[in-house]
């Protein structure tokens, strides 16, 4: 079951946090390793789980030319299906549940899972859902939220000063993904960290510690707040 956090989620302020400079600059490093690690290929059949307002359906579809979200927030939803309307034909948003997928086995090449287990409650269900309804050979590649770094830090805080969706959030470490898919049966685990700067809104100093994105990238991928595992059916 997913926590009623995130399915309570506005998506307007949603999509207010990408319009600051800082939610820019993070949505931009999160997207570039995660979809180099994705690989899309064009006619790839794509699920986006937890799609939420469609911040990674989009260019899923953009890039394969057919996509798949499923939330179980209503209206996030129903922002997704009017943004769709403005873009893109081949994507489809659906309201449902990852730990209870309405979709064949084998349906899709690829599934996505951005900061969706780390709000989950049983994400071993989930993962079991993904690798269902995933071909064999197909592949997964899931965005959580990293354990190891000064943002974990920051909302654990808030967590504790009452933020009712910092509270119930669990932040994964490497090894804590690796072990979810293997227990799932997945193999061939890879990870890789993007956002390797603090939480800070002023642009100037944003800008001067986004220096520090490209050698973390490289040196210590487990450090990010952002973690990218890639994975494949057996």
């Amino acid at each position: 079951m997913v926590m009623r956090a995130v399915t309570d989620w506005d998506p307007e302020g949603y999509e207010r946090w990408f319009k600051t400079p800082l939610g820019r600059m993070v949505d931009a490093d999160e997207k570039t390793v995660f979809f180099s690690a994705a690989n899309l290929n064009r006619g790839e059949r794509v699920l986006d789980i937890g799609c939420g307002a469609d911040n990674y359906t989009i260019p899923a579809g953009q890039q394969t030319g057919m996509a798949i979200g499923i939330d179980p927030s209503g209206p996030m939803v129903r922002a997704a299906q009017r943004r769709r309307q403005q873009r893109l034909e081949g994507i489809i948003y659906v309201q449902g549940t990852g730990e209870m997928l309405p979709f064949p086995d084998a349906s899709f090449d690829v599934v996505l899972i951005v900061t969706v287990l780390c709000f989950t409650s049983n994400p071993r269900a989930l993962l079991n859902e993904a690798h269902r309804v995933l071909r064999v050979g197909g592949r997964i590649i899931i965005g959580e939220l990293g354990r190891y770094s000064i943002w974990a830090f920051r909302r654990r805080i808030q967590g504790i000063l009452g933020d009712p969706v910092w509270g119930q959030a669990r932040f994964h470490s490497p090894k804590d993904l690796r072990d979810l898919l293997k227990a799932t049966r997945f193999e061939k685990a890879v990870v890789r960290g993007a956002v390797f700067y603090p939480p800070v809104s002023r642009v100037g100093f944003l800008r001067a510690l986004h220096i520090l994105e490209r050698s973390g990238r490289r040196l210590c991928p487990w450090a990010g707040a952002f973690l990218v595992v890639t994975a494949s059916k057996r």
